[in-house]
């Protein structure tokens, strides 16, 4: 079977967020061309199923000289820090902390490296993903992953059904569905689920969302449990 990691160029993007330390928080299954990629809320990735669609094993890749002194690095700009866990089971594998997950993915593939760095990025960030495109042009499904991301996050850390926190999304800026939603509303549906996330959505941001079900014709929606998710009292 061909591999997806293997034959491709690219380079890398800024350096991954602050340190963070629970892989396992939660799962989010993402999409990098066809294949999945496991990641938790926290940024940490699962490198033994990637890593395993090259041919490739973490061991090999900690074992190599630079990754030594980058490891080194680490320790002198952190101090000692619990960069891999392993689980057994589903899901099961080496998970990397996001320090070395990009550094990892690097070995394997430059333009899969780019990636990574981006989706680390979106989870550590809230799932906030400003669009290149940031006008009224009507989005594409690949558009709109920041969305199915931020809100699998909130499922993950607040504990609430994914339906109504997707739907919340929709609502915010004034559509039905999110297929409806143009560029500019999918970044302005991704920023609102970003601060729903982080605790500090606020009370203007309900206010639109029930302003906007009535103009579209939709029912009242039950949002207390939304509302203390988003920090609103």
């Amino acid at each position: 079977m061909a591999t997806t990691f293997q034959n491709k160029k690219g380079h890398t993007l800024a350096k991954s967020a602050p340190l963070t330390t629970s892989p396992y928080a939660a799962t989010l299954r993402l999409d990098y061309e066809g294949e999945s990629v496991d990641f938790s809320v926290d940024g940490w990735f699962n490198a033994t199923t990637v890593g395993a669609r090259s041919g490739k094993k973490p061991h090999e890749w900690l074992r190599l000289p630079d990754t030594q002194d980058y490891l080194a690095a680490v320790e002198r700009k952190y101090g000692k820090i619990p960069y891999l866990k392993t689980k057994r089971g589903r899901g099961g594998g080496t998970w990397m902390h996001p320090k070395l997950a990009v550094r990892f993915a690097q070995w394997l593939d430059m333009d899969f490296a780019v990636w990574c760095d981006e989706q680390i990025d979106h989870i550590l960030r809230g799932g906030l993903h400003m669009m290149k495109s940031d006008s009224h042009v009507l989005s594409t499904t690949p558009d709109r992953e920041p969305l199915l991301t931020v809100a699998a996050a909130i499922v993950a850390r607040h504990r609430l059904p994914f339906g109504p926190v997707y739907e919340a999304l929709d609502n915010f800026v004034g559509v039905a569905h999110a297929r409806d939603m143009d560029c500019k509303q999918v970044n302005d549906a991704a920023q609102f689920g970003a601060r729903l996330l982080a605790g500090n959505a606020t009370s203007a941001d309900f206010e639109r969302i029930a302003s906007n079900r009535e103009r579209i014709g939709r029912p009242a929606m039950q949002l207390s449990l939304i509302d203390a998710a988003g920090g609103v009292r």
